[in-house]
């Protein structure tokens, strides 16, 4: 099987029985069609509008679009369900079918049932002063959210009686949170879920379920939500869809330990470095220059173990509101005393600034200067990933780029440290958790010597080195090195009359150093990918699994130059 072409079509219903229960509201249910009409038009879907139950019983394939669908009537559900039957395929918007021909409130049994998605609430609070979950936070690395970044913030305003929906699926793909992501135990945010499922008919048939309206889709952020509905459709039509991994194959997240060290190194401190290397896993370390003499014995003792040295700074001060020329020469200062105590670090080692304390002004220097990487605050990005550093009116390859890698997550510690221990660490975890879901980067940060306790370690470890889990544990100066690999790959799906064509370029003068994995999203699952290809490049590319959705194009050495390639998907 091989096609480019948007083969099946969106059926848009317009139910008459939302229309009659909205419009005793004084609302319009028109202005939620004709949102998706534009939308589809826009990107040329072809699309057909259903506004009887007749029609909408004699459609057999595709996908069915029922915007903010409130109340359906018994013959309207079961048309729902026997296109499912069918084959057909589902994307449902906030509320549907939570009401019955007259109007009367029925609950979210059809939801369940038909479409795979089970409400535990909205995101309205009980009191005025509870922080808003006005964000949502889609997964990254995912079928049906790919074009947008990971744990990428998405405002969403804030109407009385359209509040989002908490929602429990199967597949989740967005949270809701507030903007600092506060993590609340057993709070259900799943915001956007989705399916696949073999019908009674032995037909598959998918489903995504949007737990927001249009209303806020076009007061919040149109652009990301627009992105969001776009890779849902594509992926319910059964589209080939292609995107770059975050991390390398066969991960799906990635954690970085960062010590901050801001005292005098004594021997005691060998224990955490200790720890770590023996279950497999390296830290970086932030050290002050001013202390790095006296320091450099058990310095060196951690740097033989693997660990990386990096900069918390010159001195234990922030570098906000400080003047440029004071900033640019802290940082040279810097760097001359860690040549000058013998201690040999890495020309291009990393900086994460003392509490966080730093200005456009540091950035932009920091820059400048060739820092391989700069850990940041959550503020700097709306993002959980790492980002390339382009400062204003720099001319920096990708090759030796900055890499700004921002604390998105709670510091372990700190976690520790909130209430009962056992509750505690379990917070954690599940805070971790999502962020493996969300395909995050996650920076912990320790201090020298840290008080988590043996039991509470074991846990952790246990947790990261789960091979289900497929977590990356890395330096710092590792994931810069991969995020700047990673960017020199680019690619670009057209069509064509035999089959999608797939153009990828690297960008650079030297073969790849790490594999980069493309994610292909499979037009049936357990479908099997094909490539025919120019001669010469299939010995650099593999084909893998990712999941009953996906495969993955690894590109492994590949040298720098264009490569094109038709993609053919043989049936399960």
């Amino acid at each position: 099987m091989g096609t480019s072409a948007w083969v099946p079509t969106v059926h848009l219903y317009a139910s008459p029985t939302t229309e009659s229960y909205l419009k005793r509201g004084g609302l319009d249910a028109k202005n939620n069609l004709r949102i998706w009409e534009t939308f589809l038009k826009k990107y040329k879907i072809p699309f057909q509008l259903v506004t009887t139950v007749d029609r909408l019983e004699a459609a057999s394939s595709g996908v069915l679009l029922l915007p903010t669908s409130v109340a359906l009537s018994v013959r309207e559900k079961q048309a729902v369900v026997n296109f499912r039957a069918k084959g057909g395929s589902v994307l449902t918007s906030w509320l549907a079918g939570v009401r019955g021909d007259n109007g009367e409130w029925l609950g979210f049994g059809f939801m369940e049932s038909a479409l795979d998605a089970k409400v535990v609430g909205d995101t309205r609070t009980e009191k005025e002063d509870d922080d808003l979950d006005n964000f949502m936070m889609p997964y990254g690395d995912n079928p049906i959210t790919h074009h947008l970044p990971s744990g990428l913030r998405v405002w969403m305003e804030v109407v009385k009686e359209t509040y989002p929906l908490r929602l429990v699926g199967r597949n989740p793909a967005a949270q809701i949170m507030d903007w600092s992501r506060t993590f609340v135990p057993d709070k259900a945010g799943t915001v956007i879920v989705f399916d696949e499922k073999v019908q009674a008919t032995g037909r598959a048939s998918r489903s995504v379920v949007l737990g927001y309206p249009e209303r806020l889709w076009m007061a919040g952020d149109p652009k990301s939500l627009e992105a969001i509905a776009h890779n849902a459709l594509t992926w319910l039509l059964r589209q080939p869809d292609v995107y770059t991994s975050a991390w390398p194959q066969t991960y799906r997240s990635a954690v970085v330990f960062a010590v901050d060290s801001s005292d005098q190194f004594a021997p005691a401190d060998l224990e955490l470095a200790n720890l770590l290397k023996s279950n497999g896993m390296l830290a970086t370390y932030y050290t002050l220059t001013e202390i790095v003499l006296k320091s450099v014995p058990v310095l060196k003792q951690i740097q033989a173990q693997g660990h990386e040295i990096a900069y918390l700074a010159d001195r234990f001060a922030g570098f906000r509101d400080q003047s440029p020329s004071a900033q640019a020469k802290r940082l040279e200062s810097m760097r001359q005393e860690m040549r000058s105590s013998g201690l040999v670090i890495a020309a291009d080692a990393g900086i994460h600034p003392p509490m966080d304390s730093y200005d456009k002004t540091t950035e932009q220097l920091i820059s400048h200067n060739g820092f391989g990487h700069f850990v940041s605050f959550t503020d700097i990005t709306d993002a959980r990933l790492p980002f390339i550093s382009t400062p204003q009116g720099a001319n920096i390859s990708s090759g030796s780029a900055t890499v700004v890698l921002p604390r998105t997550i709670t510091d372990p510690e700190v976690a520790m440290e909130a209430g009962d221990p056992v509750d505690a660490l379990k917070a954690f975890l599940d805070e971790l958790e999502l962020a493996r879901k969300m395909a995050s980067l996650s920076v912990l940060r320790l201090a020298q010597q840290s008080f988590i306790t043996k039991e509470q370690w074991d846990a952790i470890f246990g947790y990261i080195k789960s091979p289900n889990n497929q977590i990356w544990v890395a330096t710092a100066a590792q994931v810069a090195d991969w995020w700047r690999e990673r960017e020199r790959v680019s690619f670009r799906l057209e069509t064509d009359s035999n089959a999608p064509l797939l153009i990828i370029t690297v960008k650079g003068s030297a073969p790849l150093k790490q594999a980069v994995a493309l994610y292909v999203n499979l037009p049936e699952s357990k479908s099997v990918m094909r490539l025919v290809s120019q001669a010469g490049a299939e010995k650099s590319v593999k084909i893998a699994p990712v999941d009953a959705w996906r495969s993955a194009l690894i590109l492994n050495d590949l040298a720098p130059g264009t490569y094109r390639w038709h993609l053919y998907f043989d049936r399960p």
